[in-house]
């Protein structure tokens, strides 16, 4: 199996059709921030929206420590030069070749289906530079849009835990949709597809 210790060298940095996945730096505080404030982005999340730039300073510096700690990536999503979003590899297990993904996007970008851009080059980051078998995702049932944007990945959902969260925000419980893509059913996709998924469809909340 690939030594995945060698991906934490240098920080990754992947383009897509229209955007570019780098490093989050300070600078981009406040445009972490304007997304992180908007409650319509972290109402699926359990937290409530930020109210200072001070704790946008702090998710910045968490971003950081997680690749210096090689517990995780975590990319900024550049769009000609505008942070719209986040897309990260967190809860890694080098010794099972696992991870799960977790991703934000400014409401303004929802519809053009930029996440999934996003998502496929970062998948085969992690499927291939990584050595990844099997990349997880966490999905609040009531998130329609974050479900279609796993399942669009192919991702498939192998478990329904009833009142998994307490979400301190709405003051109630939240059930927890666990999703799953392994490398053996990416490739033969990616195979499939000869180049993935083209041609989302403009409805796509992501």
């Amino acid at each position: 199996m690939q030594d995945m210790a060698t991906v934490f060298n240098t920080f990754p940095v992947l383009e897509t059709e229209r955007c570019t996945l780098r490093a989050v730096t300070p600078d981009d505080a406040p445009a972490i921030f304007h997304i992180w404030n908007d409650a319509r982005v972290t109402r699926y999340i359990g937290r409530p929206p930020m109210v200072s730039m001070d704790e946008a300073l702090k998710r910045v510096d968490v971003f950081r420590t997680t690749f210096e700690e090689q517990t995780g990536v975590c990319w900024a999503i550049d769009h000609g030069g505008q942070v719209v979003g986040t897309f990260v590899f967190w809860n890694l297990e080098k010794e099972h070749f696992r991870a799960e993904i977790g991703y934000v996007l400014a409401p303004e970008w929802w519809g053009k289906g930029l996440m999934i851009e996003v998502a496929r080059a970062a998948l085969r980051f992690g499927f291939t530079d990584m050595g990844l078998h099997r990349i997880e995702a966490q999905v609040d049932p009531e998130n329609a849009a974050s479900r279609r944007v796993v399942e669009k990945l192919g991702f498939v959902q192998e478990g329904h835990f009833r009142d998994y969260y307490y979400d301190p925000v709405e003051a109630r419980f939240t059930g927890n949709a666990v999703f799953a893509l392994l490398k053996p059913s990416w490739l033969r996709r990616t195979e499939a597809d000869a180049g993935g998924l083209r041609g989302v469809p403009p409805e796509a909340e992501f």
